[in-house]
Formats: C-alpha cells, sequence, structure tokens
C-alpha cells in the first residue's frame, strides 16, 4: 500500500462517513493540526484514513471495495 499525508480520499468517503467525522470533531473539540492521513492498495480495492481531533484522537475508516460492494469500518485511536 502507498501511503499518502496529504491525501483527500473523496471517492473513498461516503455521506455516512462524512456524518462520522463531523459527530467525532464535535465530541473531541473540532480538527486536529495534524493532516488527514491516508492509504491505499495499488489496486485501489482497500484502504484507509485517518482524520486527527484537537484533543489528540484520531477516526480511522478502514475500507474495502468488493465489485458494488462497498464497506466502511471506523475505529477511535485515543492518543494514550
Amino acid at each position: 500500500m502507498q501511503q499518502d499525508e496529504s491525501a483527500q480520499p473523496s471517492d473513498d468517503v461516503s455521506p455516512d462517513a462524512e456524518d462520522r467525522i463531523r459527530d467525532f470533531f464535535a465530541r473531541h473539540g473540532g480538527p486536529g493540526r495534524a493532516p488527514r492521513r491516508a492509504e491505499r492498495s495499488a489496486a485501489g480495492h482497500r484502504g484507509w484514513y485517518e482524520v486527527a481531533a484537537a484533543d489528540g484522537c484520531r477516526l480511522r475508516c478502514e475500507w474495502s471495495r468488493a465489485g458494488g460492494r462497498h464497506e466502511l469500518k471506523f475505529f477511535e485511536i485515543s492518543p494514550h
């Protein structure tokens, strides 16, 4: 997989994902200063992206795509 610190994986962000990101920021003091990080497989069928909140917590979304099926899994990662 290739990592891209500044990636904006717009084709991998669903409306549900954007809602989760907004909720995450609301609960953790807004967006942090760290840029969005992302990584995707060379074939583009799976990957992840992370956003950081002001309190140091990170929200990671792991995504995969198989044919017409698209799956998202979210994890909150504590700074401690």
